[in-house]
Parts: structure tokens; C-alpha cells; sequence
């Protein structure tokens, strides 16, 4: 019996490439951060694994600017060779896409007043965003959040900026960031006013509280909600689904980009106008911060909801 063909490498940078005998490859960015390329369904899957509490830390944030790019340059002027329609994010924590930004470090930032570091984190997260929802610069790619679990904040905001969202019922979605006299800062505006009415921004971004996958599909915040343990099965179903109609529906992406644009200078204002915010906050929205964040380092890993975290935050 011969032996199965061992795959190919291919080095780009810092990052290695493994490429399979089928097509197939996987990029190995960093402990925290894979993206596994199936050629048979033209489907590249990037999962987010941050070790402790799942945020975007300023190093996930990197690797995901330096994933980016990696991407592009792998397929980029390859669609022939190595064709791809989705690109699809999704999170490798169980019941938790992502809780958004790294409250402890932006504790230490204002309590430092650095006003230069947080800026830093803040343009790296929409330089991030940005480029998800350009589609990485990649033509005829659309891009796809799958919640698996909950999303908070940023988490939400990164979503948001896919041109699809897929969600499985059991999610929960919020911003919590009023709760602490803060606002999302990192395009969750920009890209909310993409989709729906200024008082369903209104309500999802002025309240705090959490809002289920049924909810927000109904408000035309997200694209579809499947049972739970069916979101990767209803990407599968998408992608057969509009096998014959992939141009037309990545050149209406294209369009919508054109008449509903977000811009990395608007994108840049609102960080501006976030860390001025965050500069300002009040011991008392200080401490409503080290609260949430005691709450997520407490609850998760308890089987909990860490928007039920949240939410319990908004009636103490």
C-alpha cells in the first residue's frame, strides 16, 4: 500500500504554510490564531483562540492585521489556482465568539492617562475590521461571521463588519460598554448604520443590555440564526446554495460597499473621539469597568453566559 503523499511547505514571511496534496492549506499564524483553506468548498476558516479570557488582546490584534495580509498574499492573483468565496471567522472558545476589548489593559492605559497606547490599540482594532470588511482586498470573496457563542463589544463589532453574520439561537449579543460610561468605538457604529435604522443603532448601542439571535434577526442586525450546533452546516448550505449565483452576490457585496461606504478616516475620528472618552472616565465608570472585567475573569469557564454577566452588571 503506498503511502500517503506528504504535504508541501511553503514559507511567507514569518508565518509557515502548509500545503496539501488536495488543495487544502493551513496557516499557522500563532497559538492564538489559524485558518484552515478547504479548496473543495473554496471556504477559507479563520478561528480565534485566545489563551485566558477570549478578547482582543493587542497581540491577537497584530496577528490578526498580520493574518490579513498573509491571506491576501496567498490568493491574491491566484484565483485560478487557489479559488476562494468565503472567509469565514469564527471562534475556537466554546459559548463565546469574543468579549471584545481587553478591559484589564485598558485599565492600566487610563489609569497611566496613555493616551499614545490606547490610540495604538484602537487603529489596530479598525485596521483589523477594515480589512474584514474589505474582504481582505480579495475580489469576489465575501466574508462571514459565524457566532457560535456570545459576542460582547468589539467581538460584536468585528461581526458586524463581515458581510454576512450567521448566528445559532442560543447567542447572545451586546454592547455593555454604556454600562461604564463608555461607547463602542471600533466601527460598531459605522457599521450598524450599514444595516439597519439610526433607533435600532440606538437601542442596541445606548442600552447595555443583551439581545438574543432571534431579536437582532428580526431587527436586521444579522443575516440568519440556525439551531444550535448547525452554524457550520448552514455555511456549508450557503456556499452550495449560491454556487451558481457566487458572482452576482459578491458583485451586490461590492455595491452595497459603494453606496453604504465606511471609510478608515471615519473609522479613525471615532477612535479619536473613544480614547478622549476613555481618558475622561469617571472613578465611577472605572470601577464598573473592573467590575465587568471581574466578572468575565470569574464567570468564564463556568458554563455561564458572559453577556448574563453583563447583564446582571446593568441591575446591580
Amino acid at each position: 500500500m503506498n503511502e500517503a503523499p506528504s504535504p508541501s511547505t511553503v514559507h511567507t514571511l514569518d508565518e509557515e504554510i502548509v500545503r496539501h496534496v488536495d488543495g487544502s492549506a493551513d496557516f499557522q499564524i500563532s497559538d492564538e490564531l489559524t485558518c484552515h483553506y478547504d479548496s473543495a468548498t473554496q471556504v477559507l476558516w479563520s478561528k480565534l483562540a485566545p489563551k485566558g479570557i477570549p478578547c482582543f488582546s493587542p497581540k491577537l490584534l497584530r496577528e490578526m492585521e498580520r493574518a490579513s495580509a498573509v491571506v491576501e498574499g496567498y490568493f491574491f492573483g491566484y484565483e485560478v489556482e487557489r479559488p476562494l468565496r468565503y472567509i469565514v471567522v469564527h471562534s475556537g472558545t466554546t459559548g463565546v465568539f469574543s468579549l471584545g476589548g481587553d478591559l484589564g489593559y485598558f485599565q492600566r492605559l487610563i489609569a497611566n492617562q496613555d493616551r499614545a497606547r490606547l490610540i495604538e490599540y484602537g487603529r489596530s482594532a479598525i485596521n483589523t475590521t477594515f480589512r474584514n470588511y474589505n474582504a481582505h482586498n480579495l475580489k469576489g470573496v465575501t466574508t462571514v461571521a459565524l457566532l457560535e457563542g456570545d459576542a460582547l463589544g468589539g467581538g460584536f463589532e468585528c461581526a458586524l463588519s463581515c458581510d454576512l453574520v450567521i448566528a445559532e439561537r442560543h447567542v447572545r449579543c451586546s454592547f455593555p460598554e454604556v454600562l461604564f460610561d463608555m461607547f463602542p468605538g471600533m466601527g460598531a457604529m459605522s457599521f450598524l448604520t450599514r444595516r439597519v435604522p439610526r433607533k435600532v443603532v440606538n437601542d442596541l448601542t445606548r442600552s447595555g443590555r443583551q439581545f438574543s439571535a432571534d431579536e437582532l434577526l428580526n431587527m436586521g442586525v444579522i443575516d440568519k440564526v440556525v439551531e444550535t450546533g448547525q452554524g457550520r452546516e448552514a455555511v456549508a448550505r450557503l456556499a452550495r446554495k449560491w454556487e451558481y449565483q457566487h458572482e452576482a452576490h459578491s458583485a451586490m457585496n461590492a455595491v452595497d460597499r459603494l453606496l453604504h461606504p465606511v471609510t478608515i478616516t471615519e473609522l479613525n475620528e471615532v477612535v479619536r473621539l473613544w480614547v478622549d472618552c476613555a481618558l475622561q472616565l469617571s472613578p465611577r465608570g472605572l470601577e464598573w469597568m473592573r467590575r465587568l472585567h471581574k466578572q468575565q475573569l470569574s464567570t468564564f469557564g463556568s458554563g455561564l453566559s458572559l453577556v448574563q454577566a453583563a447583564s446582571k452588571l446593568a441591575v446591580a
